[in-house]
Parts: C-alpha cells; sequence; structure tokens
C-alpha cells in the first residue's frame, strides 16, 4: 500500500482553514471525496491519496487537514 501524497488532494489551496467552520470547505472545489471525522470517531485504515480528511472538533471547527 502506497503513503499518502502530502498535496494529492489539493491541500494546498486549503491552507489557513484551520479553526474555521468545516461548512468553509464547500466555498473550495474539491479533487476527490472528503471524509470529515468527528473526535472519537473510529475510522477505516484505508488510504485514498485524493481523499480530503478534515478532523473538526465537537463544534464542527475544523482541528487538521490531511490527504488520505
Amino acid at each position: 500500500m502506497l503513503p499518502p501524497q502530502p498535496d494529492a488532494c489539493g491541500l494546498a489551496a486549503l491552507d489557513g482553514l484551520r479553526g474555521e467552520p468545516m461548512e468553509r470547505l464547500a466555498d473550495f472545489r474539491l479533487i476527490g471525496p472528503l471524509r470529515v471525522l468527528w473526535p472519537g470517531q473510529e475510522i477505516t485504515n484505508d488510504i485514498v491519496p485524493t481523499r480530503l480528511n478534515a478532523e473538526v472538533d465537537v463544534t464542527g471547527r475544523i482541528m487538521r487537514l490531511r490527504c488520505g
């Protein structure tokens, strides 16, 4: 299995969204699918290089964005 590529999901265009409401992601055209990860949520180990993973807090604010 290939490790996720750092910008295969268009991460560079989303710089500066940390702390913003996850709804802000709708303002951008994403390269691939979006997976929103809530605190304590179990996730699968599958890697989709073009998928954007948005880790949010309990209020829905973006804490971290990463490809995979």
